[in-house]
């Protein structure tokens, strides 16, 4: 791309693009011309780079930067597929809402779950404002994609605050609901903390997430009094999820 400086100091494109951005655009086309659907495999990287004319590095770049914008997804050993053609989800982070279902790519085959029950620490205590011990309910879930783990939660709630929503504690499929969909529905406001997390194994289970880090969202829901109901813990696969923040300007500003 040839550039020339300008007299006040800025740079004035040529406007030809970067070959890796054409390249996306003829993959994009060679996609949607092909009708790939959803975990169709493209072909591979040596094939494209040939039909396309372009180097590896630089097919490798495009293929980076559809992977960036949710369109492919790269499976170690595999090769790439397809993710999703549709636009970034709707909702975005600052929604109270699953996480999970909010901001996978695509939908979830299956969800396991284990429950039990454990005495209150002085941790939980003090984040659902007990000022005595009282038992919670604990849960972890698994959600799977194509028999493939991409998520894990850990949520602990209130046992009287079950029993209050009618929710037989009991009923594994019961609470499976209430912790995965109503208890946002009831949720009007939630508070947040997004990290890194190299975790590999899960409770109960040795099974393991394929990444090598994870996307780890802990958040804290209330109830219309501002009491917390639930607290958890996600641990998301970063190729099966996109986390969407829609920005405002704040009027004060």
């Amino acid at each position: 791309m040839n550039n020339n400086v300008t007299d006040n100091g800025l740079v004035e494109s040529s406007g030809k693009k970067y070959l890796y951005v054409e390249v996306y655009e003829k993959l994009y086309r060679k996609i949607e011309q092909e009708n790939l659907q959803e975990g169709d495999r493209l072909p591979g990287e040596n094939q494209l780079a040939v039909e396309l004319g372009v180097s590896r590095m630089t097919l490798r770049q495009a293929l980076m930067l559809m992977t960036e914008d949710g369109i492919i997804r790269r499976i170690h050993g595999k090769g790439n597929f397809i993710a999703s053609l549709d636009s970034f989800a709707s909702a975005g982070a600052e929604a109270v809402a699953n996480p999970v279902f909010n901001f996978a790519r695509s939908s979830i085959d299956e969800i396991a779950i284990d429950i039990r029950y454990e005495v209150s620490s002085n941790y939980v205590m003090q984040l659902f404002n007990y000022d005595r011990s009282t038992v919670m309910v604990a849960s972890d879930r698994w959600y799977r994609k194509d028999s493939r783990l991409i998520a894990f939660c850990f949520s602990f709630t209130d046992l009287k605050k079950l029993n209050s929503y009618g929710v037989d504690i009991k009923d594994a499929e019961a609470v499976k609901e209430f912790m995965d969909h109503t208890v946002y529905t009831i949720s009007p406001r939630a508070i947040t903390h997004l990290t890194i997390s190299n975790r590999k194994e899960f409770a109960l289970t040795p099974e393991q997430i394929a990444a090598p880090s994870l996307i780890l969202l802990s958040e804290t829901l209330f109830t219309d009094d501002g009491k917390a109901i639930a607290q958890n813990k996600y641990y998301m696969d970063p190729a099966y999820f996109d986390l969407v923040v829609h920005g405002r300007r704040s009027l004060g500003i």
